[in-house]
Order: structure tokens, then C-alpha cells, then sequence
């Protein structure tokens, strides 16, 4: 079955009145919404050959056999499935997210739905006819539908699905009591495909807390530095008018970064530059200047000064085109370094860049490095091809990490652990370091997005060494630039996109002065109510905790406890409050993740009796004390720094 023939099928079925929709057709269209390659398989399979169906007088009577009837799921399936659902909630009814390997016969899953408690429920089954089979049976489009239910087929589950699953809250914040639940024995014999998955959960939920991290430090200077910088962006070249005025002016855009490999490859860019959008990354800018090779763009996203020299030169006719492409978040002596340069200031989809609801000058790049952003911004210009050179992520010869020329000194630190990934073309392995490998993953994953919307893209890896990034074509830089017949397009001449006019500019930053003294306000507000309940809650776990030593644990005021985390529960719902989840909740989510991976052992363990129930509420109590006193010191620092990077063009007067 072809992809439009797939198509076809599935907006017909949208098409088609719900009432006569087959529980099946429900199911698949379920699915398709957020893993279509399952959906189509489901089709194409037409019906059940290795498996047969068996069900009872009960409707939950149903058992699932082998065709050749080597395997079946239950000895009793009515009684199996009852025992398990009665075992399986006492020790994961409080669960928020849960994993599931094996869809079974679709009962268990159908009274595990039952609690809402379990706000996401994944489920890998090994046997797409099982799949088939189920999804006759029951109907879950509902869950399906709500994403409260994902149901996946390992085998056409990426690397990316595990990830954006792994990055929601209500998943993310159970990573620490992480369980990739068996459903039955008869799953037994697929503890290889168990492995794989759990070693992909896993993976997902270290690289979701990595890049949440846990120091605040690097949010807070990028805050600082995008508040200061306002001005100087409404001055620069809007993101939306470059993209505006200049998608798909050209097929093929090429990334240069700056591995060990560049050098080999110069020669050639330097031919191509008339026939193919360049975009360099801010190190590789100073070399290809060197070398007479003029960029395009050139793109750089780091807050640091040391990324400052890459621009520490005077401003010449080489210069006269390019467009240099900063995040907001960029170091002063950046801005510094590039006036007299064409300069286009964008907003990084950062909680505190969002909130300024900006789309002249954002949003992009949610990625860690400007290679990154080179790609987002060869993806937003359209371009038909992508062609990536010099992004090795690995060591060159003699350990070397960056190409000759480089303006910072290379750094190849032997305290630094090496990994090892696979090699460029597959040969072996290839020693990086963890960030770079953490470079790799991230655009193994926005390449596996960018493919799935556009199939007809090209992406070229022609870096000749270094690691294998998935999802790209490797092949020579020559060859497919001969190949693609690169050389017989021709680069069109462009003017420089248009800024805002002097009124427009100041409109823009009246309307960011108003958000400014908003969040300010807010943040003032909601601090105190995070002092005043600390002081109550201190209170009364001191007073517990003091009789408790004592042995007179039926004097503690369980009341006031149960009262307290009532108060909790209601000053939580500030925190999904879009001034908080727009600002503060840059700084603080760190912190805010890492505390609820504590809370959430805490929350799901079950209670056997009253007396557990009331120690595990002291517990609960007890260690939001640290969460309401780090919380309002938080908003306290964040408010000071804004309202001093601010304090040049903001005439900002918050609550006192």
C-alpha cells in the first residue's frame, strides 16, 4: 500500500459518520494521529493469521493462541486478568504515568483506564496482529485521541517518539520510580525487544533531565542578557522578514561546521558559494573569511564571552551580505562585536522568550548548539536538500577537535571521559565526548521530525569522518554536489530583508515594558504567598516532628497537616499560571524536576493503614518546606536581575 493510497483511507474514515464507525476503524484512526506507520500496517495486515481468538460466555473471557497452538496467554483468562488488575492497582493505583510491555488481551488495560489517576499510559506490544486483534475488541480511541493512551509498535517506535513521550510532565516527574511493567508470562519469550525498550526509556529520561539540569546559572544569565538586549533586537533584522522574503530562493543549503574535517572540504565550498545557500556556524565564520568563502548566515546561540571572538574583527566589504543570526541570549560583547554588521537578534522557544509572544523576531532553535539553529534555519527557508560538513562530534587525528584555524584554542581534555558511537559510514566506532554526543542525539531527533513532514527532504551527511548521524545520506561532498547537479543552480542576488520602522519599534517595546512590569508584579505576589505558608508549614512540622521524638505521636495535628497541603495544592495552581510558566519557571524547573522526582516516590507509595497514611502526609508535608523557601528565593533573584537588566530602558516600580 503506497502512502497516498494510506492517505486515502484515513481521511475517508474522518470523513465518515462516528456513529458508523467500526470499534477497529475507531482504534486506527487513533493511532494514526500520533503513529501512522502502525496504523498503516494495520491495515495491510487484513486480518489474523498467527493468532486465533478465543472468548468465553463472559465478554472478559477472552484468550489469545498461538495458530499452530504452541503459545496461548492465560491458563484462565477471566481469572487471570481479575487477579492482575486487583495486584497490579495495589501497587500502582497512585501512579501517574505508567509503562506497560505486552497489550495482552486488552482487559487489563481497559480497567487500569478505569483510574484517572494514570494520566499517561504507554503500552509496547511485539505483535502487531495482536494489535490487530485487541483493537476489534475494545475501543480506546477515546485515550487514544486524549494522548492519555499511547499504544506502539516497537519496532516502528523511534529513538524521537521515546523522547517526546520521556519529556512529558506527567511522565517525566515519575522517572525515578520508572517500571516497564510485564503483562503477562506469555510475554516472556520477547526479553530481547523488553531490554531494548527499557534501555531507550531510560536513555530518554537521562537526556530530559540532563538538559533540564540542575543549575540554574546558565538560565538566569541568558535572562539576563535577552532582557538587556530588547532594544538592540526591535533594531535588527526581524527572523519573520528573513524568512519571509527569502524561502526557497534557493534548493540547497549547506551547514558548515567546524570538526577536524573542514579542512579537506574547503576547497570545494569555495566552488559551490555562488550556487547554494551557506550557513556557517560562528566558529567555522573566522576560517571560511580566511579562505574568501562568504557566507550567507552565520549563526550563534551561546551565552559565554569566549564565543564573543569568533566576531573580533573589524567590519569589511566581506561582510556586506551576511546576515549574522544571535540568539537574544548572546554575551554583550557579541552585540559589541558585530555593530556595523547585519544583525538579527531572534528568540530561542525559551519559557522566558515565549512569554514576550514575539513571532517578528521568533521563534527558533531549541537546540544547544548553532549548528542547530543552522539547520532550523535551513529548515524555516524551505530548502529541498540540507548538506552538513565539518559536524564530526568525534575527534579527529591525533585527538584533534576542531579544523585548523580555529580562533579558540582546541580542547581535548583527557579528564573528559570518552564515549564511543558509531562511526562515519559505519566502520567501526568513533571516541566523542558526551556533549557532542548529545549534539548527535538532538539532531537525530529533529531530523527524524523534519523527515517526517517533509519525506521528499534530502539530507546529506558529507563530513567524510567523525560519528554517523541517523537519518542522514552519507556520501561524498564532491559526489553529491555532481550528482545533485548543485552546480547548475545559481544563487540569486537578495537585498537585505526589511527591519521595523522607528514607530513600530516603539510600539513593541512599550507592549514589552507592560509584560515586563506584569511578570514583576506577579512574581512579588507570589513570593509572599510562598513565605507566608513556609512559615506556616515550618511551624507545625517542627511541632510534629518534636512529639514525634517524644513518642507522642497521637497529639500531632494531622488536621493542620491535611489543611497545609491543601494550601499547597491551591498555590500550585499559580504555577501553571501563564505568567509563571512564561517566566519564573525558567529559572526555577531544575529545581522544580528534580523536586518532583523526590515527591513523586513519596506520592505514588501505597498505605496500608491510617497510620501509614498520616506518616506519609508529614512526609509530604515536610519536604515542601525546602520547595517553598528555595521557590520564593528563586522569584526573589529573578526579579532583582530583571529589574537591574532592565533598569536602562524600563522604568519598572513593582510592589514594594
Amino acid at each position: 500500500m503506497s502512502n497516498e493510497e494510506f492517505s486515502q483511507i484515513i481521511e475517508a474514515l474522518f470523513k465518515k459518520d462516528k456513529k458508523l464507525l467500526s470499534t477497529f476503524e475507531k482504534n486506527l484512526l487513533g493511532v494514526a494521529y500520533y503513529l501512522a506507520p502502525l496504523a498503516k500496517k494495520l491495515i495491510e495486515l487484513g486480518g489474523n493469521k498467527s493468532f486465533n481468538v478465543y472468548a468465553g460466555s463472559n465478554p472478559l473471557d477472552i484468550n489469545i493462541i498461538a495458530a499452530d497452538g504452541s503459545r496461548y496467554m492465560y491458563e484462565n483468562p477471566l481469572k487471570d486478568t481479575q487477579n492482575q488488575l486487583e495486584s497490579f492497582e495495589k501497587a500502582y493505583s497512585l501512579y501517574g504515568s505508567l509503562f506497560i510491555y505486552g497489550l495482552g488481551n486488552g482487559v487489563l488495560l481497559k480497567g487500569i483506564l478505569e483510574n484517572k489517576t494514570h494520566k499517561t499510559i504507554v503500552v509496547f506490544e511485539p505483535e502487531i496482529e495482536i494489535i490487530y486483534i485487541v483493537f476489534h475488541l475494545f475501543d480506546f480511541s477515546k485515550e487514544l485521541f486524549a494522548s492519555r493512551l499511547v499504544i506502539a509498535s516497537s519496532e516502528l517506535f523511534a529513538l524521537a517518539h521515546y523522547y517526546t513521550i520521556s519529556q512529558m510532565k506527567d511522565v517525566l516527574s515519575h522517572a525515578r520510580v520508572y517500571n516497564l511493567y510485564i503483562n503477562c508470562s506469555f510475554y516472556d519469550a520477547y526479553h530481547a525487544d523488553m531490554s531494548k525498550i527499557n534501555e531507550n526509556i531510560t536513555n530518554a529520561f537521562m537526556r530530559c533531565l540532563k538538559e533540564i539540569g540542575n543549575d540554574s546559572t546558565d538560565a538566569l544569565i541568558g535572562i539576563n542578557h535577552t532582557t538587556a538586549h530588547i532594544p538592540n533586537m526591535l533594531e535588527s533584522i526581524p527572523l519573520k522578514n528573513i524568512i519571509n522574503q527569502r524561502t526557497k530562493k534557493t534548493k540547497t543549503a549547506i551547514i558548515v561546521s567546524t570538526g577536524p574535517s573542514l579542512n579537506k572540504q574547503l576547497e570545494l565550498l569555495k566552488q559551490v558559494q555562488n550556487h547554494a545557500t551557506i550557513i556557517s556556524v560562528d566558529s567555522s565564520y573566522p576560517i571560511l573569511k580566511a579562505h574568501g568563502i562568504k557566507p550567507d548566515y552565520v549563526t550563534s546561540i551561546e551565552r559565554e564571552e569566549c564565543t564573543s571572538e569568533f566576531f573580533n574583527s573589524k567590519p569589511s566589504e566581506f561582510d556586506k551580505d551576511i546576515i549574522f543570526l544571535t540568539a537574544t541570549l548572546t554575551h554583550p560583547t557579541t552585540l559589541n562585536y558585530l555593530k556595523g554588521r547585519n544583525a538579527a537578534y531572534i528568540l530561542r522557544p525559551l519559557p522566558y522568550e515565549l512569554g514576550f509572544e514575539d513571532d517578528d523576531f521568533g521563534y527558533i532553535a531549541p537546540g544547544q548548539s548553532a549548528a542547530h539553529l543552522s539547520f532550523d534555519i535551513a529548515m524555516a527557508l524551505e530548502h529541498e536538500r540540507i548538506i552538513f560538513i565539518g559536524q564530526d562530534l568525534a575527534y579527529g587525528e591525533g585527538r584533534s577537535t576542531h579544523a585548523k584555524g580555529h580562533v579558540l584554542p582546541g580542547n581535548d581534555d583527557k579528564n573528559k571521559e570518552s564515549k564511543y558511537t558509531i562511526a562515519y559510514g559505519g566502520n567501526g566506532l568513533a571516541e566523542t565526548m558526551e556533549v557532542w554526543n548529545h549534539f548527535r542525539e538532538f539532531f537525530e531527533y529533529i531530523i527524524a521530525i523534519a523527515q517526517r513532514k517533509n519525506q521528499n527532504l534530502l539530507i546529506y551527511n558529507c563530513t567524510g569522518g567523525g560519528a554517523r548521524i541517523a537519518g542522514t545520506i552519507e556520501k561524498p561532498f564532491k559526489a553529491v554536489l555532481e550528482d545533485d547537479r548543485i552546480f547548475d543552480e545559481i544563487k540569486p542576488s537578495m537585498p537585505l530583508p526589511t527591519k521595523l520602522n522607528e514607530a513600530q519599534q516603539k510600539a513593541k517595546l512599550k507592549r514589552y515594558k507592560k509584560h515586563i512590569q506584569k511578570i514583576m508584579a506577579f512574581g512579588k505576589d507570589l513570593q509572599d504567598k510562598c513565605e507566608k505558608l513556609f512559615l506556616e508549614l515550618a511551624k507545625q512540622v517542627e511541632l510534629a516532628k518534636e512529639l514525634k521524638e517524644q513518642g507522642k505521636d497521637e497529639q500531632i495535628d494531622f488536621d493542620s497537616l491535611q489543611k497545609i497541603s491543601a494550601k499547597l495544592d491551591k498555590l500550585k495552581e499559580l504555577f501553571e499560571n501563564k505568567l509563571f510558566t512564561d517566566t519564573y519557571y525558567t529559572i526555577t524547573s531544575s529545581f522544580i524536576h528534580n523536586q518532583e522526582l523526590e515527591l513523586t516516590t513519596i506520592k505514588v507509595r501505597p498505605s496500608k493503614n491510617d497510620e501509614e497514611k498520616k506518616q506519609k502526609l508529614l512526609e509530604w508535608v515536610s519536604v515542601h518546606g525546602h520547595w517553598l523557601f528555595s521557590i520564593a528565593g528563586m522569584i526573589s533573584v529573578m526579579r532583582e536581575n530583571i529589574q537591574n537588566c532592565s533598569q536602562k530602558w524600563l522604568i519598572c516600580h513593582p510592589r514594594a
